[in-house]
């Protein structure tokens, strides 16, 4: 008869090799994720062996840094307009917290199509005859009308400083990708205002009060006491928001901006071959927010463990 501790080792032995556990949680909640990579190996296979789905992805795997670029450049840029438009919609200031309701609520009530339009072919036109006062030389126009404001975004757009001096900045100057950043960044800086707003408000009135008592100023009890627990409690919502920018650059292509759609459309109609290419488009776009949704997911699951352990 076997003892009682080779009978505990065996059962503890046992309960260690026992799969069934994993294999059970893997089933219920990432067999999504297992199909979705079978699906990743099947389309990836396909390019490889294939060479008019090789010959898509060659074309349009350029436009995937340009949706990268524009997506981080116009998050972080609406990150921090947002941070600022908060602050202004908890204001006392009358006339900050109106300017910064109308904002938020003009930007939130027109469509993102209709934004980039506006900035693409009203706006830039509109701020660069602000500037150089219209006309393609210095000579035409006569001079810039802000000289300083205009050699400076000539440099910054990549003019050659030997033109600077002799030519005023041009709409064509001002590259469509940057067109299209400020369009997004004030867009989702909107949303994220109330992302920003919602977070600072759900932080106790007695965290402000007892900075104040301390001997902090109002911007040094933001800083130091309320901001780092309302940042940590929006995190995931601006994780979510990024990864919904990133899926709205697709709109980018209709001022013609080389990302992966613009791409996309240019050559399914060129060689017209649409299959292949929207094969190609969702297999991008679906890695690149499945991978950052994960990412989001993954940060709201350490907060909440956090929380917990807190």
């Amino acid at each position: 008869m076997a003892s009682p501790s080779l009978a505990r080792a065996g059962g503890e032995t046992r309960r260690w090799l026992d799969v069934r556990p994993l294999a059970r949680a893997i089933v219920q909640r990432q067999s999504w994720f297992i199909a979705f990579i079978i699906f990743d190996i099947l389309v990836i296979h396909a390019i490889g062996s294939d060479s008019i789905l090789r010959e898509t992805w060659n074309y349009i795997q350029p436009g995937i840094t340009v949706t990268i670029q524009i997506t981080i450049v116009a998050f972080l840029l609406a990150v921090l307009i947002g941070l600022v438009t908060a602050f202004g919609r908890i204001s006392r200031n009358i006339i900050i917290y109106n300017a910064s309701t109308l904002y938020v609520e003009l930007f939130r009530g027109l469509p993102l199509l209709v934004i980039i339009l506006i900035f693409a072919f009203v706006v830039t036109p509109g701020f660069v005859d602000w500037v150089s006062g219209g006309g393609d030389t210095a000579a035409q126009a006569g001079a810039a009308r802000i000289p300083f404001l205009d050699d400076l975004i000539q440099r910054l757009v990549g003019i050659p400083d030997e033109r600077v001096a002799t030519t005023t900045l041009r709409t064509r100057d001002i590259d469509p990708i940057w067109r299209i950043m400020f369009a997004f960044a004030l867009t989702y800086g909107a949303f994220m205002s109330e992302v920003f707003r919602a977070g600072i408000e759900s932080i106790g009135r007695g965290q402000m009060e007892a900075s104040r008592s301390l001997g902090m100023t109002y911007f040094q009890a933001m800083r130091y006491v309320i901001l780092p627990q309302a940042v940590r409690n929006v995190l995931p919502a601006l994780a979510n928001n990024f990864v919904f920018l990133l899926k709205d650059t697709s709109l980018a292509s209709v001022v013609a901006v080389s990302e992966i759609s613009y791409l996309t459309r240019q050559y399914s109609s060129n060689r017209f071959r649409y299959p292949e290419g929207l094969l190609i488009l969702s297999f991008i776009y679906a890695n690149l927010t499945i991978i950052l949704s994960m990412g989001a997911y993954y940060l709201e699951a350490r907060l909440q463990a956090d929380r917990k352990e807190n």
